[in-house]
């Protein structure tokens, strides 16, 4: 968790909008997805809601799960159901085809089933699922728990979270439950420049003894994140670092110099990472030909960026194209913001100048 998750107050609202429903005895109205590229703090704040029901609620069950946790339907129901609090759920109707053995329960792959444990259970406890890295659930138990999620939330108190890549919303039209598109849909993006400031000096400012900022300092550093949250945290613990180093109690140019190679190293490691990946997935010089195409980080419409892809295609074709645009954005290297209508944008605007200025040619 950062020490201050700042500009996240209208997705922090709208979340708990929902959990109001379970206070009230109700199941949520809706799921919730969060998208957004890495590093932007998807799983900050899902760890947000977490500590903030779990210190709120006493009596709400929060459950945190990962597709590696969940790799068929029988881990998903020993997950949400451990029989060692639940094994008194099971009712007669379902004693001939459900059964729990020394490693939990056996479903033998039965979705209504599933559905009908979860209800009960969920009648007995409020339930929060927190679903992280949901873009790689697999298909059948993202199938199964997407319908049993509807099914349930309508008879007992239950809400689940979901939060992924850019990839996620195309994940998710796979798996055969249209309803999804009414979710509650989230996009977290990089941050404006007052948010990015109060992440970078709140911190600093409840240090014992406080830690104070130089207003051209502090300028400097907020222009030079971009709004990138991942980037905010790795200038905040070079310039914690470079002030106690310094033992001065205010961030000023020097200390900002000194913290400036710290940070610049670790950001040229985390982009040739992105780099690399998108060498091994053969989207590189598509990737360098849209630094182009994106002007100062303007906004793009589909029609825009799909010829822009097009351009860096010796077969441009409408499948290819959108082929390209898709694992792009499952990359997170361009997304769009599920409130932001037809407009797409960079994930990191510095990214793509590195990716063009490194991909073996300068794009046109």
């Amino acid at each position: 968790m950062p020490p201050c998750l700042a500009g996240r107050e209208n997705e922090q609202r709208r979340l708990l909008n929902l959990v109001d429903y379970l206070w009230a005895g109700r199941g949520a109205p809706r799921e919730a997805v969060l998208s957004g590229p890495r590093g932007n703090g998807k799983t900050a704040l899902l760890r947000w809601l977490q500590r903030t029901i779990e210190a709120g609620e006493p009596d709400f069950d929060v459950v945190w799960l990962t597709p590696n946790d969940i790799p068929g339907l029988d881990p998903l129901a020993n997950a949400l159901m451990p029989p060692s609090r639940f094994a008194s759920l099971l009712p007669e109707s379902m004693s001939f085809s459900v059964g729990v053995g020394k490693m939990g329960w056996k479903l033998n792959g039965q979705g209504q089933s599933f559905t009908s444990l979860l209800t009960l259970r969920c009648a007995r406890r409020p339930l929060v699922l927190l679903l992280d890295e949901a873009h790689v659930l697999a298909q059948d138990v993202g199938q199964t728990l997407l319908n049993s999620a509807q099914v349930v939330a309508a008879q007992a108190p239950f809400l689940l979270v979901m939060a992924g890549t850019p990839g996620l919303q195309a994940h998710l039209n796979t798996l055969s439950a249209t309803f999804w598109s009414r979710a509650e849909k989230l996009g977290i993006g990089r941050l404006d420049e007052a948010a990015a400031g109060l992440a970078l000096s709140r911190p600093m400012a409840d240090e014992k003894p406080p830690i104070d900022f130089d207003a051209d300092a502090l300028n400097r550093v907020v222009r030079d994140c971009q709004g990138y949250p991942y980037f905010i945290q790795l200038w905040g613990a070079a310039l914690w670092a470079a002030a106690r180093s310094e033992g001065t109690a205010r961030v000023t140019n020097s200390a900002l110099e000194n913290a400036a190679a710290e940070f610049g190293r670790q950001r040229l490691a985390y982009y040739e990472d992105r780099r690399e990946e998108l060498e091994r997935q053969e989207l590189l010089p598509v990737a360098a030909h849209l630094a182009a195409a994106f002007n100062n980080s303007a906004p793009l419409r589909s029609l825009e960026l799909n010829a822009a892809i097009g351009e860096a295609l010796t077969d441009p074709s409408t499948r290819q194209v959108l082929d390209r645009r898709d694992r792009l954005a499952a990359l997170g290297y361009v997304w769009k913001p599920p409130e932001a209508g037809d407009a797409w944008l960079p994930g990191i605007p510095s990214l793509m100048d590195y990716v063009a200025a490194n991909a073996g040619h300068r794009p046109p």
